[in-house]
């Protein structure tokens, strides 16, 4: 498996065509284009952070996301764009269960407990990792009850 660039048509091949065309068209304000593309981009993100929190893991170059995560995606996508609509009856009680087996995975990938294959080209700007790391410690000599009176 590789890191792979998400697509319109990776998301769209999990519609029907009249899902398709609600969700590009249906409560759009003037002058506001489809809305897909700033959605996939939002939810690539989302998925590169809880990639990125696992300091095991090296993020993929460009808005690369792993393969393993392709279906997680298209979930999360499905279910951000249903909800941007004034009606429910695309939100389906099958698509709020994918949307939360996702959330769930990420969390997993984000504390390790899902392994990810490593991108072959990785990203020139890693996310940081933790802030403080504890070299040493000493132990105390002498406590407060032994310097009484002193």
């Amino acid at each position: 498996m590789s890191w792979i660039t998400l697509t319109e048509d990776d998301v769209i091949t999990k519609l029907s065509g009249s899902e398709t065309a609600a969700l590009k068209t249906a409560a759009l304000q003037a002058a506001q284009g489809d809305p897909l593309p700033e959605v996939i981009e939002q939810v690539v993100k989302e998925i590169r952070g809880y990639v990125a929190a696992c300091p095991r893991n090296t993020l993929g170059d460009g808005a690369t996301i792993p393969d393993e995560l392709k279906g997680v995606a298209i979930s999360r996508i499905r279910f951000e764009l249903a909800t941007r609509l004034p009606v429910s009856s695309l939100l389906t009680e099958d698509r709020r269960t994918a949307n939360a087996n996702a959330i769930a995975l990420l969390k997993d990938v984000a504390r390790c407990a899902f392994l990810l294959v490593q991108p072959l080209t990785p990203a020139e700007d890693q996310a940081g990792g933790p802030g403080v790391t504890v070299v040493s410690k000493t132990c105390r000599k002498f406590s407060r009850d032994d310097m009484r009176g002193l």
